[in-house]
């Protein structure tokens, strides 16, 4: 066999060979994204309790809250007695509203002012946004005052971003 024949044959099984090594390093499961790429405002609800001594203290609601987002055609919550609910932000709005109503009585929207930067976490997981909140602006029918805790929403674990307080009935 000569040099031109035997190029002939090997330069197929190169090929065939490179080919069959990239199909299966493609295929390879190495860097399956486990990390959250959503992030959300961990919300708390309180209502006020007057105590033994005459005072309003703070207390967690455990009624039945139907949150739905303004511009969405589900509800965050429905029908469940809650205390607490993660609201989802716009990722590339600086508002994100909710219409916030507690035991199907007269309702109140909420709306977050948020910065929005996005942060790369690896090649397979892309990015997730992280939220700033600048300011929050509520209609004052069942909710008396909001009070931001935490600004800054950069992960799924942390409670009680935002506290969300209803007036006295």
């Amino acid at each position: 066999m000569n040099i031109i024949s035997q190029k002939k044959l090997y330069s197929p099984l190169i090929a065939a060979a490179i080919c069959i090594t990239f199909l299966f390093a493609a295929c390879q499961a190495e860097g399956d994204c486990t990390q959250d790429t959503r992030t959300s405002v961990g919300t708390a609800f309180f209502q006020p309790v007057l105590g033994a001594n005459q005072q309003y203290t703070a207390q967690t609601l455990t009624d039945t809250i139907r949150i739905k987002g303004v511009g969405s055609d589900s509800f965050i919550n429905d029908t469940l007695s809650i205390s607490a609910a993660r609201l989802p932000l716009k990722s590339f709005e600086k508002n994100t509203s909710f219409v916030i109503q507690k035991d199907n009585l007269k309702a109140d929207t909420i709306t977050f002012i948020h910065d929005n930067t996005e942060q790369l976490l690896s090649l397979e997981c892309g990015v997730k946004v992280i939220h700033d909140i600048k300011d929050i602006r509520f209609t004052q029918n069942r909710i008396d005052s909001v009070k931001i805790a935490i600004s800054r929403i950069a992960d799924n674990k942390t409670a009680n971003q935002v506290k969300i307080y209803f007036k006295v009935e």
